[in-house]
């Protein structure tokens, strides 16, 4: 089913002038924008001169309504499928919670759009082959929201390492506290109870260790074996607002340790407790590289702040240069969009047949497939080795 929503006034853009794609304007259809979609990718898109929202869809009329016009989007749908077919929108973005992924992806595919899809990618690995298959035949663009490898420091200390500015890597080390994901003190809030149940594929694993693990082989280097702890340390959990208590099978604790394929041995904790925060640090034998937040946010949104401690000498801060910053300036505001902002520019330079470094759908199987080993280094107590 298909409704236009009155004409109303969109908000004023302030927006960069800046030529920076083959074509002028690209139409973005938002598959959910009641949650991370309203949240991170609207402000996103409007932080960049190349994108448009042409559409959202949501499950109801009426939320999909009250959704657009709170937006400013001037066309909404309840069909997925018929919003990915309207000639003005040649991307969909698929928000939504991670069991409907699968589907609504291989619509868009079926309309022949380019896709974003949030991370995780699918419910499981087989589920994201057969999505990166037909993404593939389809000859479209597709893009998936590891949105860490976005961040413009992210990339700078990436282009650090290579350069050998810490010498060989020998070792790379995070702490992460997240005492708010996926639960606080034993509760959550119905908007995610999802998280506690593991075969929906979205939890500590797969969302707060994931997109710092795909930052370090980004930049450092690829997972070559890994051993891991998963642990359900609350596995009774209250709804806030019902009072109910709900079983949780998902992990809320991930410890793991590791090697890369270069021979550097990472140790890794994502607890669900303590202040939060995270520190992160990449070791070698020329110094390290101490990243911590900037923001208060979790990882692959923060902007981070990044320190340099050499072997001999001071430690001292470093600043992202300006190189890194093409397409969405420094001033953009901090928050759930600023890493999915630079993302996006980097997907329109790919489209425009750039080649350029960005997560997609075969990014997103690796992952999986670490995520597979993860798992099964927990259940049977062996060193899992993962494939080049």
């Amino acid at each position: 089913m298909y409704t236009q929503c009155c004409q109303h006034h969109r908000r004023t853009r302030t927006r960069r002038k800046r030529i920076m794609n083959k074509k002028n304007q690209w139409g973005v259809g938002i598959v959910g924008v009641g949650g991370w979609g309203g949240t991170a990718h609207v402000p996103a898109l409007e932080a960049l001169e190349n994108y448009e929202v042409k559409a959202l869809t949501g499950t109801r009329l009426d939320t999909a309504q009250a959704a657009a016009e709170r937006h400013g989007i001037e066309r909404f749908y309840t069909d997925v499928l018929e919003m990915a077919k309207q000639p003005d929108v040649d991307i969909v973005t698929i928000t939504v919670k991670v069991p409907e992924h699968d589907h609504l992806i291989r619509m868009a595919l079926e309309a022949g759009k380019n896709v974003y899809s949030e991370w995780p990618l699918s419910r499981t690995t087989s589920e994201s082959k057969e999505l990166l298959v037909l993404a593939e035949e389809q000859g479209v663009n597709h893009v998936v929201g590891l949105q860490a490898r976005g961040n413009p420091t992210v990339r700078y200390i990436r282009d650090l390492v290579t350069r050998g500015t810490v010498g060989r890597v020998l070792a790379v080390n995070a702490v992460i506290t997240m005492p708010r994901f996926p639960t606080t003190n034993g509760n959550v809030d119905l908007a995610h109870v999802y998280l506690l149940d593991e075969s929906n594929g979205a939890d500590q694993l797969t969302i707060g260790a994931a997109h710092m693990l795909d930052a370090i082989e980004y930049m450092v280097a690829p997972f070559a074996e890994v051993s891991a702890t998963l642990a359900t340390q609350y596995p009774e959990v209250n709804i806030l607002e019902t009072g109910e208590v709900v079983r949780a099978t998902a992990p809320d604790h991930v410890t793991i340790t590791g090697k890369l394929t270069q021979g550097s041995i990472v140790s890794a904790q994502f607890i669900n407790a303590g202040t939060p925060g995270f520190t992160l640090k990449i070791i070698g034998t020329e110094g390290e590289f101490i990243v911590t937040p900037r923001d208060g946010l979790m990882f692959q949104m923060d902007r981070l702040n990044l320190s340099f401690a050499p072997t001999s000498g001071k430690v001292e801060t470093l600043e992202t240069p300006d190189d890194y910053f093409p397409f969405v300036t420094r001033d953009t505001a901090p928050g759930p969009g600023y890493n999915v902002a630079h993302l996006y520019a980097l997907f329109s330079e790919r489209i425009n047949g750039v080649e350029v470094e960005l997560p997609d759908f075969a990014d997103a199987v690796r992952m999986h497939r670490l995520m597979d080993a993860i798992r099964a280094a927990s259940v049977t107590g062996i060193r899992q080795t993962l494939e080049e």
